[in-house]
Parts: C-alpha cells; structure tokens; sequence
C-alpha cells in the first residue's frame, strides 16, 4: 500500500511558510463530516484558519486529519 504524500506536502509547506516568517492559514470546508469550526465565522460553507504557532495551541498535522 502506498501512503499519501498529501500530508507530507502539507507539513513541508507548513514549515516553509513559517520560516519564511508568513503566516499559515488553512481553507476549510465547513460542511465537511467531523469539522468542527466556529459556525459564527462561516462563509459560503468555508472557514479560513490562522495556523501560526501564536494563534493555535497544540497544533497536530497529522496523516489523517489536523
């Protein structure tokens, strides 16, 4: 079987953007089964997130889901 390289993407880009001192942000699908996202800040069936290290605590990028 062979892995995705989706999350491996994702963290490297992660990391780049923060040592290019830029601010990490995620587009998500609020309609999504499982997300769970501040209803009040939804448009259009999407939410953006600030993941910088000053905005999140624990932040996990995980394989199967952040």
């Amino acid at each position: 079987m062979t892995a995705s390289t989706r999350p491996y993407l994702i963290r490297a880009i992660y990391e780049w953007t923060l040592d290019s001192g830029l601010t990490p942000y995620l587009l998500v699908d609020a309609t999504a089964p499982g997300a769970c996202v501040p209803e009040q800040y939804v448009d259009k069936g999407k939410i953006i997130l600030n993941i910088a290290p000053q905005a999140v605590q624990g932040l996990k990028l995980g394989n199967d889901q952040v």
